[in-house]
C-alpha cells in the first residue's frame, strides 16, 4: 500500500514538473540550462556573490563552477568585478540583460505555477505549503 502512495505522489510531482519545464520558452530562446537558470537566480537573490558561494551552494567544484560562470559571461548575462580591498576577491553581478531575463523568467515561472496552484482553495494550499516546507527542512 505504501510504495503504491509513494508512487503516486512521485508521478504527480513529475507531471507537475514537466508541466512547469514546458512553461520555460523563454529559458529554451536564450539556451539556458536549468542549472544555469538556478546559478542566474543565486546570483540576483545572493549580492556580492563569489564563485566560492555558487560552488558550495550547488555542490559542485570550483572549477566546474568557473565554467558555468565563464558561459553566463559570454551569454552577457553577468559580470565579474574585482573586490577594491582584495583583488583575489571576484564577485558576480548579473548584466541589465540578465537582470531583464531572469525577472521575465521568474514571472513566467509564477504564471505557469499559479495556473497549477489556483485549483486549491486557500486551505489546502496553507497545508501544500506546510507539507512542501517539512519535505525541504
Amino acid at each position: 500500500m505504501k510504495n503504491n502512495i509513494d508512487k503516486k505522489i512521485s508521478e504527480h510531482i513529475f507531471s507537475i514538473y514537466r508541466k512547469m519545464k514546458k512553461n520555460f520558452d523563454l529559458m529554451k530562446k536564450n539556451e539556458l540550462t536549468m542549472i544555469q537558470l538556478h546559478a542566474l537566480i543565486f546570483i540576483k537573490e545572493n549580492k556580492n556573490c563569489q564563485l566560492t558561494d555558487l560552488a558550495k551552494n550547488f555542490s559542485i567544484t570550483l572549477p566546474t563552477a568557473n565554467s558555468l560562470i565563464e558561459k553566463l559571461i559570454k551569454l552577457n548575462l553577468i559580470s565579474r568585478k574585482n573586490d577594491q580591498k582584495d583583488r583575489r576577491i571576484i564577485h558576480l553581478f548579473l548584466t541589465k540583460k540578465g537582470e531583464n531575463i531572469i525577472n521575465k523568467l521568474i514571472k513566467q515561472r509564477q504564471t505557469c505555477f499559479s495556473s497549477i496552484i489556483n485549483k486549491l482553495q486557500e486551505v489546502e494550499k496553507n497545508q501544500l505549503l506546510k507539507i512542501l516546507e517539512k519535505i525541504n527542512s
